[in-house]
């Protein structure tokens, strides 16, 4: 069984993260393949849209922390969710999310790359990032404070407060708050609907509402993310992890 579902129709690369029984944490593994997936459909002429969704009832619960902690056989941590934040940012093709249950940490700042967000009524965004002893990344620094403000965005990445569906589509988070059974069928209108429009106009309008998203933001993802590799190592950081590894 995959942990990461691949099926294309009619111009639509839907990508279903397949780790239920993980909550759909991301490991190296889930990280590798849907990176690759990304970058792959942003190279395939028959691909003209990414759907990306999730199976159970948890979009994803972020870093598998167990593996995250583990010694990488190269480079860094955190290589593998900068590098698939690069390529969701970096795509041509735009990016549909259907969001049911939490979306925690990667699982929540990678939306933020995402053109249109669906998610369901029980939906939330949450940023457990300086809990962890860590800082947020992703962009969420500069992307949350632009959406909604720096008290709200403050109030969910420092205090780690859950931004329910309701606040997330109240400041722009997230398109349309739908009752469980009607989510499915919503974002496969939005993603028909993409995908029979002219592709190059489509591409060309996404790459043109990213510069107005701010040119710096590739920079700031990198700056966070050495940030949260140096905070990684402290004590606070490390207790932290482990102690959530071992509840």
């Amino acid at each position: 069984m995959s942990i990461l579902e691949q099926t294309q129709d009619h111009g639509v690369l839907t990508l279903t993260l397949n780790r239920a029984q993980k909550r759909n944490a991301f490991d190296r593994t889930l990280y590798a393949e849907l990176t690759a997936a990304v970058q792959a459909a942003d190279q395939s002429a028959e691909v003209r849209v990414v759907h990306l969704r999730a199976t159970g009832d948890c979009f994803s619960a972020g870093n598998d922390i167990a593996d995250f902690l583990a010694e990488p056989e190269s480079g860094r941590r955190t290589d593998p969710p900068l590098k698939l934040l690069r390529a969701l940012r970096a795509s041509r093709k735009p990016l549909v999310a259907e969001v049911d249950g939490k979306a925690v940490g990667i699982g929540a700042t990678l939306l933020l790359h995402c053109d249109l967000v669906y998610a369901s009524e029980r939906a939330a965004l949450i940023f457990p990032f300086v809990a962890l002893g860590l800082c947020p990344e992703g962009g969420s620094t500069q992307l949350l404070p632009q959406m909604a403000g720096h008290v709200k965005a403050f109030e969910w990445l420092v205090l780690g407060e859950p931004c329910s569906a309701q606040e997330a589509v109240e400041v722009g988070l997230v398109n349309r708050v739908l009752p469980l059974a009607e989510l499915a069928a919503e974002a496969a209108r939005a993603v028909k609907r993409l995908a029979q429009l002219d592709a190059e106009a489509v591409q060309q309008s996404r790459r043109c509402l990213q510069r107005a998203s701010g040119e710096q933001l590739d920079a700031i993802m990198q700056a966070e993310m050495d940030l949260f590799e140096q905070l990684l190592e402290r004590e606070p950081a490390q207790q932290a992890l482990n102690a959530f590894v071992n509840r």
